[in-house]
């Protein structure tokens, strides 16, 4: 592999006043990120999930997914930002909506099988017609005080969800504002960790406003939602540096990108993976493992592409038709729905337990957990004149309003990385390409079997033709498992640099390299042996020839496991 050089990884752009969780100055806009606790309850951040959409008034809406475990006493979410956002510019959103729009976009890695020639015919098959089987496809306002105080500003604040949140301003004449700032949280009830003025230090001697969110009283942990901020800015960027405080090794970072064309990272550079490297048989046993290595063979700054296209392909993945039909339904029923039916609806979306608890009377003698374990044991609690308008304020519209986010732009994009906390060291600014392809996130290879005659179809050699070139050999004792030679190839087969237009600039190109191995690899396979025609008394062939046997039985293990799969 031809490595990058350090000063090749050392050109980075500079990014100028960076601020940090994830968005925002009138330049580059920052996004997720930013978890601040205490060092004894640690943030669990297994992978970061964030929105952002590009809007035609020069703001970016980001939709930032908190992850949290410890006391609901001890959270808190800080997020430098280049604006205060009005009211109607701060929201809740749903892990619904992430769930869903993940799934539509997850990469799916389908192994196809085509028969090429002609194999023998076995006298009587008693085995149920099995046979040589197809690969899987693989799918992948509170009490705070409002006036100045120690060179802090209170420039807003409020409620939203089960969240209360602050937005403070610092005296640029401060010898230190991250200090102020701390001073200022610790006073007023937020729980910070001493490296906190280090790391807000860069980002507030640049500017930005801080915003600050911790849970009300009452509110626990399984409240915590994502969060929605519209807020001035020229291009969505991740903070990434104030996320290294808690994050594991190789943690997944996903974003998607909404705009007018497809998204690239403009200080990162862009990775197209190695396809041989992937187990096509399985995908999912090693696909991040390639992630990984690719970002880290990219000096740990680099994000693939998993998909970029129209939007128009997700218009309704996060909410359905057919949802917002039934929904309009319980509406009309004029406060006073069936629970059971609102149950079925959304009762496993954020924020549904929330609402009962502060909108129904329970039955005698019923607890909420309880309640959460059979809801079709117990009698229906009895609603409120406000449950139905308090379900389509908390827990609906947070869904409806990411697909609405989707809708209104027309192109989607789809990034992702994994990063340790040592390479945390610059944020990531994205921007929009529309000289590149489109990315689909379906990716298929073909397995033909080549029959001729001396074999059986389950005995016969194959290939695997790769979307990228190149011809992968084997036999049917190869089925299932893919090559461990090629762990030592490249991860990625490009690495570029991608701007605003054209197709970018070529840092590492290992198209030859990989192609070479997976040419000498198929040379070295040997054809199977062919088989002799012995028979039983009942026509079932005895003797199959080496490795056939291995194969008949992991056909029947592999039908047997698709179909489980099915059942599920």
């Amino acid at each position: 592999m031809k490595s990058m050089s350090g000063s090749t990884l050392g050109k980075l752009l500079p990014l100028g006043a960076l601020a940090l969780a994830a968005l925002l100055t009138p330049s580059p806009a920052r996004a997720c990120g930013g978890f601040f606790c205490s060092a004894t309850n640690p943030v669990n951040q297994a992978a970061e999930r964030i929105i952002f959409a590009k809007n035609a008034d020069a703001t970016v809406t980001a939709v930032i997914e908190i992850q949290y475990q410890g006391p609901s006493t001890n959270f808190s979410w800080l997020l430098p930002i280049s604006s205060v956002p009005m009211g109607d510019q701060i929201a809740v959103a749903s892990n619904v909506a992430f769930q869903r729009l993940q799934q539509a976009t997850n990469p799916q890695y389908n192994l196809t099988v085509r028969v090429e020639g002609t194999c023998d015919q076995r006298p009587i098959n008693r085995n149920g017609g099995l046979t040589a089987a197809n690969g899987p496809g693989l799918n992948l306002g509170g009490s705070l005080d409002d006036a100045s105080h120690g060179g802090v500003t209170v420039e807003a604040s409020g409620i939203v969800g089960s969240f209360e949140w602050t937005v403070i301003s610092l005296d640029p004449k401060l010898a230190s504002p991250a200090d102020a700032a701390v001073q200022w949280l610790g006073d007023n009830g937020y729980d910070v960790p001493a490296g906190a003025p280090g790391l807000l230090g860069p980002y507030l001697e640049d500017g930005s406003y801080l915003l600050a969110l911790r849970l009300k009283k009452g509110a626990d942990v399984g409240s915590i939602r994502p969060i929605v901020l519209t807020y001035d800015a020229d291009k969505p960027m991740i903070p990434i540096k104030l996320t290294a405080v808690a994050a594991n090794d190789d943690m997944g970072v996903m974003a998607w990108l909404l705009g007018d064309a497809r998204a690239v990272p403009k200080n990162y550079n862009a990775l197209e993976l190695n396809e041989a490297r992937i187990n096509w048989f399985s995908a999912s046993a090693n696909y991040n493992q390639v992630v990984s290595q690719a970002a880290d063979d990219a000096g740990g700054q680099g994000f693939v592409t998993e998909q970029a296209g129209p939007t128009s392909a997700l218009g309704n993945v996060v909410w359905q038709p057919y949802e917002e039909e039934q929904w309009q339904q319980i509406r009309a029923s004029n406060g006073a729905p069936l629970f059971k039916q609102a149950f079925g609806l959304v009762g496993q979306f954020d924020g549904f337990w929330d609402v009962v608890n502060e909108h129904a009377l329970l039955p005698a003698g019923v607890t909420l957990e309880q309640l959460k374990q059979c809801v079709y044991c117990n009698e229906d609690p009895q609603l409120d004149s406000t449950f139905v308008f308090a379900l389509e304020t908390n827990v609906v519209q947070p869904v409806r309003l990411v697909q609405d986010l989707i809708k209104a732009h027309p192109q989607i994009t789809r990034l992702y990385t994994t990063m340790s906390a040592a390479e945390m060291t610059v944020d990531p600014v994205f921007t929009f390409n529309p000289d590149l392809r489109a990315v689909s996130n379906i990716h298929t290879a073909e397995r033909v079997i080549e029959c001729s005659a001396g074999y059986y179809q389950e005995e016969a050699p194959w290939r695997i033709e790769l979307p990228q070139g190149g011809v992968i050999r084997g036999t049917p004792t190869d089925v299932g498992n893919w090559p461990t030679s090629f762990a030592s190839q490249p991860a990625n087969r490009l690495i570029t640099r991608q701007g605003e237009s054209g197709d970018g600039k070529v840092l590492e190109d290992n198209t030859d390299e990989i192609s070479t191995d997976v040419a000498n690899y198929s040379a070295s396979v040997k054809a199977p042996p062919k088989h002799t025609t012995s028979s039983d008394s009942f026509g079932c062939n005895i003797s199959h020839g080496p490795g056939s046997g291995g194969w008949w039985f992991a056909s029947l293990g592999l039908m047997l496991s698709l179909g489980r799969r099915r059942r599920r």
